[in-house]
């Protein structure tokens, strides 16, 4: 294989000297650039050549160190519980002294004192607002008995140490007379001042006082009537208490009588034999429905059936269950008993 000879001449030769622009040959971009050959400097002249000292010990610096950044995010807050630690404990140490020391009357009569000076001192500034913006006497009068029904007048328990010992000791002693007590009148305090608030917002609606006192009648009507029905109640609840075995035994023969006579009347009127052909089925949904009915009129199965005395009640406590005594009837197939009775 025969190797031609190198050229005699570069391959720039013949074409037009390098300018200001780079060169724009394929072969020479992607080339090393090479710097010019330093000049020496001119004997005379001041040597204008830069030097960058670089220290040969020194070390970049680096980032912070976690635990550096944590001590300097968590330092305030640790001023901050330093600070707050001692008024705490004092706080802590002056209520265990006080649950230790004072007696339960002490305590009572020390949180009363505390409560009435912070209500007297409310309705003062209160007065004191509302007489800048020319509340009249009357007015304030009226505001003060609004502010008496919708203010308790005894505290309520504290939210510390010593109000939840106090509330635990409270409801552990409880009595079920007293704890019944205590809800009564709660319910009582909320009725007054639902009530209260009921005044207003229809008194900003327009509510003349005519209206008002004849709604505030109807009030009190509905507030004796309920008070009869939860008496009655309550004397129905006190009687089952005492009953023994024989009253109930008693009272049972009492309910299969009463079903007995209801029945009696279903068939008398043809109710049984309307709903004989539907079955048993026809016949529970029957008593179901008359059951429901039979509730609602004995104030929600709260009077028992053998507990009806007076004829008239016994009445319609009757009639009232021929759909129920119907429905069992039909249900458990007795029906064609009622055609053997001497009375039909």
């Amino acid at each position: 294989m025969t190797i031609p000879p190198p050229p005699s001449e570069p391959p720039t030769a013949g074409m037009p000297a390098p300018g200001p622009e780079p060169v724009a040959e394929w072969w020479r971009k992607s080339g090393p650039v090479v710097p010019p050959p330093a000049q020496p400097p001119t004997p005379g002249l001041p040597d204008t050549t830069v030097h960058t000292p670089i220290p040969i010990a020194a070390t970049p610096a680096g980032p912070p160190s976690m635990e550096a950044a944590a001590e300097a995010f968590w330092a305030p807050a640790g001023r901050l519980f330093a600070e707050q630690a001692t008024a705490i404990a004092s706080q802590v140490g002056e209520q265990i002294g006080q649950l230790l020391t004072e007696t339960e009357a002490q305590r009572t009569a020390r949180q009363q004192v505390e409560y009435e000076e912070m209500l007297a001192g409310q309705r003062a500034r209160m007065d004191a607002a509302l007489g800048a913006v020319g509340e009249t006497a009357q007015e304030r009068s009226a505001r003060h008995r609004t502010e008496d029904i919708l203010t308790p007048s005894t505290p309520g328990h504290r939210d510390d140490l010593v109000g939840l010992v106090d509330l635990l000791a409270d409801r552990l002693s409880e009595t079920p007379e007293g704890r019944a007590a205590r809800l009564e009148a709660q319910r009582e305090l909320e009725k007054q001042r639902a009530r209260v608030r009921e005044d207003a917002a229809r008194a900003a609606a327009g509510e003349t006082p005519a209206q008002r006192d004849l709604r505030h009648r109807q009030q009190r009507l509905a507030d004796q009537r309920e008070a009869k029905v939860r008496a009655r109640r309550q004397y129905r609840k006190a009687a089952r208490a005492t009953a023994g075995s024989s009253d109930r035994t008693r009272r049972f023969r009492r309910w299969c009588v009463l079903t007995a006579i209801s029945a009696v009347g279903g068939y008398a009127t043809g109710l049984v034999e309307l709903i004989t052909p539907g079955g048993p089925f026809v016949g529970l949904l029957l008593a179901g429905a008359g059951w429901a009915l039979d509730l609602h009129l004995r104030d929600r199965g709260r009077l028992r059936v053998s507990e009806v005395c007076r004829p008239g009640p016994l009445l319609i406590l009757i009639a009232a269950r021929i759909p129920v005594a119907s429905g069992l009837a039909v249900a458990t197939g007795i029906a064609p008993l009622f055609a053997a009775l001497p009375l039909f």
